[in-house]
């Protein structure tokens, strides 16, 4: 039993972060052409705060891997109050090697954020939760993954859009070395995701009319109206399959090109799309010991039916609720002080609209400066 127990090795690791934040858009209003919207965009300045913590046990053949993340927002301006917002997010996968070129693992995650109930009520807080078992085929220039399991998924203002979902994920991924000594790398990634989503809501069908009041008629290339959709007698059902592709170089800098695509297939009218998305990263060490990384993203999107129901929601994959699928460019500094596990971290986020026949426009600009501390293992 002693000698069992030294093998084992436990590592932990802890990072927090504190600042202030400008947001332009706090509550990411949208902007409707020669229409008179609903909401308006309106600027905060807020308090950001997040935490971090992993445990990494390995014991001979079995690593067990835990995160556990806490964050939340609190927004100074009373008109934005209904946007302050905490989030919870947990993450554990236990993996044993059963031979030098397959492990197997158990999977779980889970994430929650709630906001405040106060008017008016503009809020987008959800809850999601996964369970996989997920195999690896693993050799010297790259591995292999394939996961399957459950997804559930609660959207908390509006229960039509709450799913459960089967899954299942691959993932592949090619690495070389080349250079004198070997100190560049090379990874080629690609990725395939299909999710069957079963929601708790009926769908939606929309019916034509014969209106001679162009305000009132209900037909393709009008306003959608209130009296134009109908609830039918099926239960809505999706499938959502997104693939991609990343190319990755890491040596004097990190740079990274990727390209992915989302089909959203749906019996219920306007919930239907196809979105393109293209992502490029670069960091680099700058003099002075300051570490910078761009990152630009570029989403494409088209509705497969005439007319759009919900751009708020269905533009969403529920990853956080910080993801606005959205056009961005993000500029992110960091000066770490050395051997003191503290940095100094600014960044500039701009969001705009998603390439889409659509008069709606949005745009959102995010300005932070924080303190970061971190011990223990990375």
């Amino acid at each position: 039993m002693l000698s069992l127990a030294a093998l084992a090795v436990v590592r932990f690791g802890l990072t927090l972060s504190l600042g202030p934040e400008y947001d332009s858009n706090a509550n990411r209003a949208e902007v409707v052409a020669n229409a008179e919207s609903p909401d308006h965009p309106t600027g905060s300045f807020l308090l950001r705060t997040t935490g971090n913590a992993h445990l990494l046990w390995r014991d001979g053949a079995n690593i067990l891997r835990v995160n556990a993340g806490i964050g939340g927002k609190l927004y100074f301006n009373p008109d934005v109050f209904d946007q302050d917002v905490l989030a919870l997010q947990l993450s554990a996968e236990d993996r044993v090697r059963v031979a030098p070129f397959l492990h197997l693992a158990l999977v779980g995650d889970y994430y929650d954020a709630w906001q405040l109930d106060v008017a008016p009520y503009r809020h987008f807080d959800f809850r999601s939760g996964a369970a996989l078992a997920r195999v690896y085929f693993l050799d010297p220039l790259g591995e292999v993954a394939l996961s399957g399991g459950y997804r559930g998924f609660q959207y908390k203002p509006d229960p039509y859009f709450d799913f459960q979902a089967a899954q299942a994920t691959a993932y592949a991924i090619a690495r070389t070395h080349f250079g004198p000594n070997e100190d560049h790398e090379l990874d080629v990634a690609a990725t395939y995701h299909l999710e069957r989503r079963y929601f708790s809501g009926v769908v939606e069908e929309f019916q034509q009319n014969n209106e001679t009041d162009p305000m009132l008629r209900c037909a393709y290339g009008h306003e959608i109206l209130d009296r134009c959709l109908v609830a039918g007698t099926d239960m809505r059902a999706d499938w959502f399959q997104e693939m991609g592709l990343e190319l990755t170089y890491v040596g004097p800098l990190l740079a990274a090109a990727g390209y992915g695509i989302q089909l959203n297939q749906s019996n219920s009218f306007g919930q239907s799309l196809l979105r393109q998305l293209v992502t490029v990263k670069i960091s680099y060490r700058l003099p002075w010991n300051l570490y910078a990384t761009v990152k630009a993203q570029l989403y494409i999107t088209k509705y497969l039916d005439p007319v759009l129901l919900d751009r708020v929601v269905n533009t969403q994959t529920f990853i956080t609720i910080e993801d606005e699928n959205r056009n961005a460019v993000i500029v992110d500094l960091e000066r770490p002080f050395v051997g003191k596990g503290l940095a100094i971290n600014a960044r500039y986020s701009v969001y705009t609209n998603e390439l889409s026949a659509s008069p709606v426009s949005f745009l959102r600009q995010v300005v932070y400066l924080g303190l970061t501390y971190r011990v223990g293992a990375r």
